[in-house]
C-alpha cells in the first residue's frame, strides 16, 4: 500500500522521490502544496485537472495515460485497439511487456476516469471504490461502448489553471517573457490541446480572457498566432485560483 501511494503521488504531481542516507524520501511540490493548504480534500476542479495533467505528462511513470493523450491519434478507442496499438508502442520503445500486462493497463487507465453508470456517490463506503478523476468527465463511453474523449471548453478549466500549464509546460519561455505558437499549444505532445482535447476556437476565448485580465499578450505575425508571456511569476496563478 505504502509503494502505491508514493507511486501515484509521483504520476500526479504531487511529489518527487530522492533518496538520502535514511531512504527514499518524498519532497511536496508546488502543486502538494497548494492543495495541502486549500483543497485537502481535493473536492476543486482545478485540483483534478492538474493531477490528470501530471498524469498525462508522465511518460515515464504513467506511459499508458501519457499514450493515450499524446500518441493516439483518435478521439476514442476500444479495448482491444488499445491494447494492440499500446503494446506496439511499447514493443517499438523497447519495452519487453506481455500483452495480458497491457489489458491490465487499460483497465486501470479506465476506471481512473470512468465509474459504473449505477454507481451511488452519495453511499460511498470505501473512497477507492470511485474512479478519482471522473469528476472531470475527460473520458466516457460513447454510443458505441468505446471510451471517447471529452472536447473541454471554459466551463470546464479555471482560466488560471489553464495559463499555469501553459506556462508551466513552457518554462523558458514563460520564464523569460517569450512568445509560443498557439498552433503548438494545440497540436504538439505535452500541450494543453492534446491532454485538455480542446477545439482551436475554445483556446481562443480562454486566451482573450487572459489577455484581458493581463496575464498574456496575443500576437499575431503574419496570419499566425502567438501567446506571449509577461514579465510575472506565473507559478503564483495557483495563488490566484485557491485563494484569490
Amino acid at each position: 500500500m505504502i509503494k502505491a501511494l508514493r507511486y501515484w503521488a509521483v504520476a500526479m504531481g504531487l511529489t518527487t522521490e530522492g533518496k538520502d542516507a535514511e531512504g527514499i524520501v518524498q519532497e511536496k511540490t508546488d502543486i502538494f502544496k497548494a492543495l495541502e493548504f486549500s483543497d485537502i480534500y481535493f473536492q476543486r476542479q482545478g485540483s483534478l485537472l492538474l493531477m490528470h495533467r501530471s498524469l498525462a505528462l508522465n511518460k515515464e511513470e504513467a506511459t499508458a495515460w501519457y499514450w493515450l493523450f499524446n500518441e493516439w491519434g483518435s478521439n476514442s478507442i476500444c479495448k482491444e485497439e488499445f491494447i494492440d496499438a499500446f503494446y506496439l508502442y511499447l514493443t517499438v520503445n523497447g519495452v519487453s511487456i506481455r500483452k495480458a500486462a497491457v489489458d491490465k493497463e487499460y483497465n486501470c487507465l479506465r476506471s481512473t476516469y470512468i465509474g459504473d453508470d449505477n454507481f451511488d456517490l452519495k453511499n460511498i463506503m470505501d473512497e477507492d471504490t470511485y474512479p478519482f478523476l471522473a469528476p472531470l468527465k475527460i473520458l466516457y463511453v460513447d454510443d458505441n461502448k468505446r471510451v471517447a474523449k471529452r472536447l473541454l471548453a471554459q466551463k470546464d478549466i479555471p482560466l488560471e489553471i489553464l495559463i499555469y500549464c501553459i506556462a508551466m509546460d513552457n518554462i523558458e519561455e514563460s520564464k523569460s517573457s517569450a512568445s509560443i505558437s498557439i498552433d503548438k499549444l494545440m497540436e504538439e505532445r505535452y500541450q494543453i490541446g492534446k491532454y485538455f482535447n480542446m477545439k482551436y476556437s475554445k483556446l481562443m476565448d480562454f486566451l482573450l480572457e487572459a489577455e484581458n485580465k493581463g496575464y498574456i499578450a496575443l500576437n499575431n505575425n503574419f496570419g499566425n498566432r502567438y501567446v506571449e508571456f509577461l514579465d510575472r511569476e506565473y507559478s503564483q496563478l495557483l495563488d490566484k485560483y485557491y485563494i484569490g
